[in-house]
């Protein structure tokens, strides 16, 4: 209430707010033209190379604490000839992503009819534009080639891993419409409680490998399953609850989460290390034995969560986890902390949210 009178004090209307908001832009863009003023002669003076940057755009990002596609705008304003867009910009007449859009769109070679039609384009349509008329020759096809890889970089307790990639755009059509394809194939697109984009991308990702590295049996919905092999300090998981102790051969810190679904789906290969870190006890066998697999495969067909009709990498799941007494769905499961609700009808199953107040499960 006290900000909305203040704003309402200060302005008498909208029409107002928005005149404020562009003559403050106007005022960024001449600030801006000033700064590509001294950034051309930093190029000119080879600046970034002594400074052991690689190029204007990183050297710009890194003084002036700006994100790399902000100062990849100002290094193609600042290595422009001078001309209508560079004197527009120093009189606020146009934004410095405009300015950027349409110096792209030039140095693309288009003709200065469409770089006028461009004027009533909005600024994201500009850059469609430009790429449109960006020219790609033979060599560059091919650098763009040789630039190919997927990097990643695991977290200190190795629980987290980001990367990036690097390929082609057909590659990256192919891999992007295959991952969607897989996506939709999991969750359907008209349900709405699917994750995010990026989330169900990655889904799909560790869904593909997954049929790479352990394929289904082509006459049963059972994927065959790998040994997990896991090392357990007795005395680290004991009193943490699972949080920490847990490891895999490949040195993959696991938590309670994975550490239950991995003793749940599939067979494993345990290693219990005594408190003076010497004594091993491997534990051996299918969680679950696979003629129970086969008869619950064979019994239930198909998945038996409520609505759900998909046939695709199915688990046997115990309504009580094996952690809590008990012998557990997959994902919702393990990694969101919904458990199953034991009262729902065996091919309706339903499931409660985390933390949820649930009546104990029949015996």
């Amino acid at each position: 209430m006290l900000t909305t009178q203040r704003v309402q004090s200060e302005f008498a209307s909208i029409d107002e707010m928005e005149q404020e908001l562009t003559r403050l832009e106007g005022l960024v863009s001449t600030i801006r033209a000033r700064q590509l003023n001294i950034l051309t002669q930093i190029d000119h003076l080879q600046v970034p190379h002594w400074d052991g940057t690689r190029s204007l755009k990183e050297w710009i990002a890194g003084r002036l604490d700006i994100a790399p596609r902000n100062a990849a705008d100002l290094a193609v304003l600042a290595k422009a000839e001078p001309g209508p867009i560079s004197d527009a910009l120093q009189v606020g007449a146009i934004t410095v992503d405009r300015a950027a859009a349409t110096q792209r769109l030039t140095n693309t070679g288009a003709t200065q009819n469409t770089i006028d039609q461009a004027d009533g384009y909005p600024v994201g349509q500009i850059g469609q534009l430009a790429a449109r008329h960006h020219r790609t020759t033979a060599v560059d096809e091919t650098a763009a080639f040789r630039m190919r890889r997927l990097w990643y970089q695991p977290n200190l307790g190795n629980t987290v891993a980001t990367g990036s990639f690097t390929m082609t755009g057909a590659d990256m059509e192919a891999v992007i419409g295959a991952l969607d394809q897989r996506a939709d194939q999991i969750i359907p697109p008209d349900d709405e409680n699917r994750p995010r984009l990026e989330q169900r991308r990655i889904d799909a990702l560790v869904s593909i490998a997954l049929d790479a590295t352990a394929p289904t049996d082509s006459k049963s919905v059972a994927p065959r399953r790998l040994k997990a092999q896991l090392f357990i300090d007795a005395t680290q998981a004991a009193h943490t609850n699972g949080e920490a102790g847990a490891i895999t051969r490949s040195g993959i810190k696991v938590g309670p989460n994975t550490l239950g679904e991995v003793l749940c789906i599939g067979e494993t290969q345990t290693t219990l290390i005594d408190i003076d870190g010497l004594k091993a006890v491997p534990t051996d066998g299918d969680r679950i034995p696979s003629r129970t697999r086969d008869y619950i495969f064979y019994r239930d067909g198909a998945c038996t969560a409520d609505g759900c009709t998909s046939r695709y990498r199915l688990e046997p799941h115990h309504i009580r986890h094996r952690t809590n007494s008990g012998n557990h769905h997959h994902i919702v499961i393990h990694q969101n902390g919904f458990t199953i609700d034991p009262h729902t009808p065996p091919h309706r199953r339903r499931f409660h949210p985390p933390g949820a107040t649930r009546a104990p499960p029949p015996d």
